[in-house]
């Protein structure tokens, strides 16, 4: 049995503007005049975006913290931590 992925519709002779259309042409015409404004204060997300680009990428002093107690044998987590932690990584690090 053959499946046949691609679908041929005949064609059909164009009737002319329909109802539909002309709906469509009233709407995107009155679209047209419409406006928006997404944020006001361009200044704030600026100073906000130097900000975040200035911090460091990874906090020494957390890391120390962390590897202290890893030596000390006082880290403990979850299976549940460790594999939420190890999907998370796969999901975001693509992204980034």
């Amino acid at each position: 049995m053959r499946i046949d992925l691609i679908v041929r519709v005949p064609d059909t002779p164009d009737s002319g503007p329909t109802k539909a259309n002309a709906r469509a042409a009233e709407a995107s015409s009155s679209l047209a005049a419409d406006t928006a404004k997404l944020w006001t204060d361009h200044n704030r997300v600026a100073a906000l975006s130097a900000k975040v680009n200035h911090l460091p990428e990874i906090r020494q002093e957390k890391v120390a913290a962390l590897a202290k107690k890893v030596r000390e044998g006082s880290y403990q987590t979850t299976p549940e931590q460790t594999a939420a932690a190890m999907i998370g990584h796969l999901v975001i690090a693509p992204l980034a």
